[in-house]
């Protein structure tokens, strides 16, 4: 039984004064009518209405569950009003997860024209290197660099990176351009890691774990230190693309290059997607595609 539907009959029989009158109101015969109330009355155990051929009348019991079934409908109305008013306008708490360097680089430099094309939305940004769990940690889109991701979230590609080594012009021209994985052997190589473990290096179809005269987990220190003429950096591309641009560094390229790395935006159900999640992967996915133009 569809206890809603029934609430809303039995609210229309009082307010309407009968069976027939709240019929026309709800476009329901009076049998229709009279079955709801029965039906419900039997899912309660209790007499609502006592019957006459004249007229109806609210038992104790039906006088309490109307004064409850009037709240229960209003509830229901308004919640439904300000669903229907959020699918309308993207409002409310947008959760973000992002690893944080591409958060920060690629990410943050997006939401200030964001921010201002939906004034209603508040951003809870939470971009660290740390796996996330969407649902438990209540996330609505979360950024991930490679892989699909949880098997049970829907990914959408909005951009693309892969890793690639970088040195500025004065440490080339003073130590060379290595042309070979052997090469790198001979060069100073500043290097991520986390802890003791080192981000292994890719030439090709093949990794290595280079010698190193910098081993950090902070990539942006490293980029720094390659801007300094420190040594070579093994990074993804969307960290350098200014300092490529300008001249800054210069990437070095020999053999196969890494393997390209998609990037999606993940969120937990494909149904219902909730408009605000939908404009926030929208702008990323226009700007993203621009950019490869």
């Amino acid at each position: 039984m569809d206890i809603l539907r029934a609430m809303r009959t039995f609210v229309a029989v009082e307010d309407e004064g009968g069976f027939a009158a709240a019929g026309r109101k709800l476009n329901l015969s009076k049998p229709v009518v009279s079955k709801q109330i029965s039906s419900l009355e039997e899912h309660l155990g209790t007499r609502l209405l006592n019957r006459t051929t004249r007229r109806n009348s609210l038992t104790e019991a039906g006088r309490l569950y109307l004064e409850h079934a009037r709240a229960v409908l209003e509830q229901v109305a308004t919640t439904e009003e300000v669903l229907a008013a959020q699918s309308a306008k993207p409002q409310g708490l947008l959760r973000v997860s992002a690893p944080l360097a591409y958060g920060r680089i690629a990410i943050a430099p997006l939401l200030p024209p964001f921010m201002a094309a939906y004034p209603d939305l508040r951003l809870d940004l939470q971009f660290a290197d740390r796996y996330v769990d969407l649902v438990e940690e209540g996330i609505d889109v979360a950024i991930r660099v490679g892989g699909e991701g949880q098997s049970q979230l829907i990914g959408r590609k909005i951009d693309e990176t892969r890793h690639g080594f970088f040195a500025s012009p004065s440490y080339l021209e003073a130590n060379g351009r290595p042309k070979t994985e052997k090469d790198l052997t001979q060069h100073r190589c500043l290097v991520s890691a986390q802890g003791t473990q080192i981000k292994e290096w890719e030439v090709g179809d093949s990794t290595f774990v280079p010698d190193w005269i910098v081993r950090c987990a902070d990539g942006d220190l490293l980029r720094t230190l390659a801007l300094e003429g420190a040594g070579l950096i093994f990074l993804p591309d969307f960290f350098v693309a200014d300092d490529v641009r300008d001249g800054a560094l210069v990437p070095i390229k020999f053999g196969k290059p890494p393997q390209t790395l998609a990037i999606r935006a993940l969120y937990p159900h494909r149904e219902f997607l909730p408009l605000k999640v939908r404009v926030f992967i929208d702008h990323l996915t226009e700007h993203f595609g621009k950019k490869g133009n």
